[in-house]
């Protein structure tokens, strides 16, 4: 009967089998875990926490108080032991005694004590009755500090005491008494206590996150375990250390945070308080429920078991199955399988037997070849030979086999002769003739090398030989290896050299790079400790003129004269963190030049405000000469050009002392090219120079000159090595000339493309008809009278104050008036406020604007200005700062008119994308300003998501910050020009970001933006660019 279901089991899958088997052995678990899971949760954690924390206390307490008992009663043990504190006692009189005491009887029963309770760490006695400083390894005088204190203390309190160092180690102490009245003490005992095993019960303690504190009589905190919640564990100290435990009736301490019971003293004073985190209690009951998945992983593991062992009883066969193969495995390819099965197992046993045959037929076939394949390597073995001959004759190694007899070869690499410069003849009759290309000296010598491994028949290794070509001296390395064998021959010596001039040469360049690497590192290091300098020079400005702000507060043009000197200032600090972060542009080659019409005064005005107002800070005196400048404007990098002049402007401030002198020329002659000019910049010093041999390194990145004049000034060393990167990107040349102790000049030539201005009866558009010059120096007005000329200016030459006064009276009594006025600061006859009050005293009407010429813009301010002066403007004087001051005094006069034109903003509304507040603040107030209104999305996606749900016409623009959270503005445009609408095409969007760089702008345009505005942002560009898209 069992045998038939065993065979219908035969006709039934595997696979099939062991699912039903799993299938009845899964529901039984599954069914007892939700009723287990059932009873769990109807507990009551509260009472279960409660009786755990009851048993935990009395458990550890209980433990504690028997090994407290126990290890003071093996310290009692000693202190009553008769015969050892008779022997201590009298130790002075029979030290023997003591001896043979502690050898015989005491230091057994240490060990014994040590090695029974784990509990004990040490045991040592102390009496002062010894002569010895110490006898044997337990008993000693009291010499350390510590333990004097304890003796002294045994002295007057003879019960067993428990100490506890600083260290945190816990001893037991008790006094030793004379044998005779137990009043006198002769000695002590104590007993180290090893804390992990003495308090191994309370790190085995767990419930939930419990904590358990155990304090002595003292307050010290003896044993702790903290609990997971530090803050909750430093809590828990505070209340008990203050006596704020307030317990219930059953003594438990309980609060929202914590379950705490407290111990009854233990019998050495200690208290025992084990707490239980109460938050822990409510994730019990998930703990529980993971109890349930193990125990029913456990009962699935069970019935994985016993499904197992009832798979084995299905697969008999395949059993019989595994012997076959193990019969094939031993090399019986003729064994047969029967089996009549249908399932799986009967196709497997068919394909193995077929398997077997198959092999059967391999292995015949393998054998066959095999005898091909012997003949093959033998001819294999020749064609090795021949080419280890054909190898070694092509490369520089060196084989040689010598006869110890006579030091000739018998073998020997024919290459020699071209690798050592020596005849192969010579070397075969004697090898030793190779010491003559080594460059070495003694033992070192490969000859003597050959004879020393010859005597002593030591394989020597040679890791490095230096040979020299005898006629063509090129040096050679190599390793190589000296050893004497044996063959039938008898005792052969084999010397085989390795060529290693390649890698030797590779490792010396190598090595040449690390030191350079290391060299730029430390460059580099002490760049980023002193690069702040570099930014406190605008920044010096900036204070400065904030200071001057404060001070004439009450002047509106003075406000608005330093408020703009600040913006240039802050503009040039703005350049520098750029020019920072260019470094590693410039060092890549991928620096850009930023091309369009500059003009020369604008830029020299901006480098002027800054440099003027350090060199005034030293007391230096800067002088700015302009030479031969027929041209204002030019095509170029304004901004690179600033860098430029700052940088050596900079140096030159900083390495001159106070008082000095700075010179800085500008110098415009033809160039070669057709359209451009060459324009010289000079910057001569008398500061400290630079000794002849660092010149040579001045344009190297993150050098220099460290001396005693230079290591008290702050400096990158990064300054003059991106302005000779600049200059050499714009085509131009830098050279310098310097003598120590002299000072320093720097010449810069650019070839830049002069700009005809083509703007027409600008002069007359403005109200100029006439001028008058009242200066000594023609020269410095040469480029302003070309201009004045060449729209028909009339123009009045005056040298003094005296000419002037008479002109003006001619023109008075001819009815005519002189529209624009331009003193020199510095007259031969007066002072320039003088002629300024001569000169309105005549015109009465105020019609003619004064203008002073003003080397020292400070000086001459306050009194040209009371005498009705209009404006104050530094030298030198560029027709673009002339025409820009008469812009700035139009724009005032036609205030009024101009606030009654309608703002070009006024109604317009954006969308901006800023995730930063502060500079959302700052553009919806400036928009605010002119009229606009801003709507503000935190980041890109925000903004994709406002303009899907707009309708076309809610906003005009967008504003796009680059860089921002989710998604940034680059993908932000993306999407919107990816929308189907016609108006996410038309919209325009504008760029608004701190990314600088020519690149950036290219990014912003490849992802659909038409336009590009630099952070921080200038109103007016951002106006300005605004309209060149408004409808």
């Amino acid at each position: 009967m069992g045998n038939r279901k065993l065979a219908r089991l035969d006709n039934i899958k595997i696979k099939t089998q062991l699912r039903m088997v799993f299938l009845v052995l899964i529901v039984i678990p599954i069914v007892i875990l939700g009723l287990y899971s059932y009873i769990l949760a109807r507990n009551n954690l509260i009472a279960q926490t409660k009786v755990t924390i009851q048993g935990g206390v009395n458990v550890i307490s209980n433990g504690l108080d028997n090994n407290a008992k126990r290890e003071s009663d093996v310290l009692k043990f000693f202190s009553y032991e008769e015969a050892l504190r008779y022997k201590i006692e009298h130790a002075t009189e029979d030290p023997f005694s003591i001896t043979q005491e502690m050898s015989e009887n005491i230091e057994p029963l240490i060990w014994y004590f040590i090695g029974s309770d784990s509990n004990i760490e040490n045991i040592k006695l102390y009496s002062e009755c010894l002569e010895q400083s110490h006898i044997g390894e337990f008993i000693s005088k009291p010499t350390d500090e510590t333990i004097q204190k304890w003796y002294e203390r045994c002295s007057k309190e003879y019960d067993t005491i428990w100490m506890t160092n600083e260290d945190g180690e816990i001893y037991i102490i008790k006094a030793l008494l004379d044998v005779n009245t137990s009043s006198k003490l002769i000695g002590m005992a104590t007993l180290k206590i090893d804390k992990d095993s003495f308090f191994g019960i309370i790190n085995q303690s767990s419930y939930l996150n419990n904590g358990i504190l155990l304090i002595d009589e003292e307050g010290n905190i003896v044993s702790q375990k903290k609990l997971k919640d530090e803050k909750l564990d430093e809590m828990i100290l505070q209340e008990i250390r203050n006596g704020n435990l307030k317990k219930d009736s059953e003594g438990f301490v309980v609060s929202d945070k914590y379950f705490l019971l407290e111990s009854d003293k233990i019998s050495n004073g200690w208290k025992l308080y084990y707490y239980v985190d109460r938050n822990e209690m409510v994730a019990d009951v998930f703990s529980l429920l993971s109890s349930d998945i193990v125990i029913a992983g456990v009962i699935f593991i069970i019935a994985y078991v016993i499904a197992t062992l009832f798979s084995r009883r299905l697969s008999y066969r395949i059993i019989r199955l595994n012997d076959a193969a193990n019969e094939i495995k031993r090399g019986n390819l003729n064994v047969r399988i029967n089996d009549e099965g249908k399932d799986e197992i009967g196709e497997l046993s068919d394909s193995m037997q077929a398997m077997a045959i198959k092999i059967n037929d391999m292995v015949e076939e393998i054998n066959r070849r095999n005898k091909a394949d012997l003949l093959a390597k033998e001819s294999d073995i020749h064609y090795r030979e021949w080419l280890f001959d054909f190898v070694v004759e092509r490369n520089n190694d060196i084989l040689a086999v010598v006869n110890v007899e006579n030091y000739s070869c018998n073998f020997i690499t024919s290459n020699v002769e071209a690798v050592l410069g020596i005849s192969l003849e010579t070397l075969k009759e004697d090898i030793r003739s190779i010491a003559t290309a080594q460059k070495a000296e003694g033992d070192d010598r490969l000859d003597n090398i050959i004879m020393s491994s010859i005597k002593s028949g030591e394989a020597i290794i040679l890791e490095e030989i230096k040979f020299e070509n005898v006629k063509t001296g090129e040096q050679l390395f190599y390793r190589g290896v000296v050893i004497c064998t044996y063959d039938d021959g008898g005792k052969r010596m084999a010397i085989a050299l390795y060529d290693r001039t390649q890698e030797i040469k590779r490792n010396h360049q190598l090595q040449e790079a690390l030191n350079a690497a290391e060299t730029a590192n430390k460059a580099k290091t002490s760049f980023l400790a002193n690069m702040s300098h570099d930014f406190r020079t605008p920044m010096n400005a900036i204070t400065g003129f904030n200071l001057l702000i404060d001070k004439h507060a009450d002047d509106p043009d003075k406000v608005k004269e330093y408020t703009h000197k600040i913006s240039l200032a802050s503009h040039n600090l703005l350049g520098l963190l750029n020019d920072v972060l260019d470094m590693s542009k410039i060092e890549s080659g991928k620096t850009t030049l930023d091309i369009k019409e500059m003009a020369i005064g604008l830029l020299l005005e901006e480098i002027n405000s800054v440099i003027s107002f350090q060199a005034k800070a030293k007391e230096q005196e800067y002088i700015v000469n302009i030479e031969e400048m027929e041209h204002d404007m030019f095509m170029g990098d304004k901004q690179r050009i600033n860098e430029i002049l700052m940088n050596i402007l900079g140096n030159a401030i900083k390495y001159t002392p106070e008082g000095g002198r700075i010179e800085f020329r500008i110098k415009e002659t033809p160039s070669s090219s057709e359209g451009f000019q060459n324009v010289e910049f000079t910057v001569k010093d008398n500061g400290i120079g630079m000794k002849a041999e660092y010149i040579d390194k001045i344009f190297d990145a993150f050098s220099r000159e460290e001396t005693g004049a230079t290591k008290s000034i702050q400096g990158t060393g990064l300054g003059m090595a991106i302005t000779k990167s600049l200059v050499e990107l714009m085509g131009g040349t830098i050279r310098v000339e310097s003598e120590e102790g002299k000072g320093s000049t720097f010449i810069v030539n650019l070839r830049l493309k002069a700009v005809d201005e083509d703007d027409v009866d600008f002069w007359k558009g403005h109200g100029i008809s006439s001028v008058m010059f009242v200066t000594e120096n023609r020269a410095q007005t040469e480029q302003l009278r070309a201009a004045f000329e060449a729209d028909h200016i009339e123009i009045i030459d005056t040298k003094n104050g005296f000419e002037a006064i008479h002109a003006i009276e001619n023109c008075n009594s001819a009815g005519k008036v002189i529209d624009l006025i331009l003193i020199n600061d510095i007259l031969s006859d007066m002072t320039s406020a003088e002629l300024i009050r001569e000169i309105r005293s005549k015109d009465r009407r105020n019609n003619s604007l004064i203008f002073v010429v003003a080397e020292n813009f400070a000086a001459v301010e306050d009194d040209a200005k009371a005498a009705g002066a209009n404006e104050i403007v530094p030298k030198p004087l560029f027709v673009s700062n002339l025409k820009q001051i008469l812009e700035d005094i139009t724009s005032r006069a036609g205030g009024t008119d101009k606030e009654e034109i309608a703002n070009p903003l006024q109604g317009m509304k954006f969308l901006a994308a800023e995730d930063n507040d502060i500079n959302a603040d700052i553009l919806i107030e400036l928009m605010d300003m002119e009229g606009a209104t801003v709507t503000r999305g935190c980041n890109g996606q925000e903004v994709v998501d406002m303009f899907k749900e707009a309708k076309e016409g809610d906003y005009d623009m967008i504003l796009m910050d680059i860089q921002m959270p989710v998604m940034n503005g680059y993908e932000a445009a993306a999407a919107i020009r990816s929308l189907e609408s016609d108006w996410a095409q038309r919209i325009p969007i504008i760029a608004m970001t701190a990314n600088a760089y020519a690149d950036d702008v290219q990014h912003a345009f490849d992802a659909g933006m038409n336009a590009h505005v630099t952070k921080p942002i200038d109103i007016k560009v951002v106006e300005k660019t605004i309209l060149e898209f408004k409808k």
